[in-house]
């Protein structure tokens, strides 16, 4: 009974360290409520990663904080574009836009978020679709649960993970 009454603050620190776990993996849900809401222009979901919106009449291109997909020419490429249109689908393709910043082509660099307040591109990556782009880490505010995504899905063996998939910023180089 002694030991069983010494290891239980420890029982207890690592139930509620397994239950943090799961909840910053599970589809996190921010407040959303500050972002402009954007319409996903019909037929402009180039890849994983990359999309135009309608924002206030205006067309913008985005290319997704965060993470990085396969190009269309590599394995798994063809499978995270429409992968990537369907969770667009499934929120009416109706976006909430956190705008980051603009990349080197003018890209606007952001995070996209469902309007019942879900990561698009966290779900991306626990499906197995897209790599965490730890080179631009700094420029993304969800970065812990991205990271913590893809560790989940590389132990799952999901989408990219279940194969020896290069990832795209190696495939460019070469």
């Amino acid at each position: 009974m002694k030991k069983l009454l010494s290891t239980l603050p420890v029982l207890i620190a690592i139930a509620l360290c397994v239950n943090g776990f799961r909840n910053t993996t599970a589809k996190s849900k921010v407040q959303t409520n500050n972002f402009p809401t954007c319409e996903v222009k019909p037929k402009s979901v180039y890849d994983g990663d990359t999309l135009r919106l309608i924002c206030s009449n205006e067309e913008i291109k985005v290319r997704f904080a965060c993470i990085d997909a396969p190009e269309l020419k590599m394995p798994n490429g063809i499978e995270a574009r429409d992968h990537l249109r369907s969770l667009l689908a499934n929120s009416g393709n109706q976006i909430k836009v956190n705008t980051i910043t603009t990349d080197r082509y003018g890209r606007t660099v952001a995070e996209l978020y469902t309007p019942a307040g879900e990561l698009v591109q966290l779900q991306q990556v626990q499906d197995g679709m897209v790599w965490g782009y730890e080179k631009y880490k700094s420029d993304c505010p969800s970065w812990n649960a991205i990271a913590t995504a893809q560790q989940q899905a590389q132990q799952s063996k999901r989408g990219i993970w279940g194969d020896n998939a290069i990832p795209p910023w190696e495939w460019r180089r070469r």
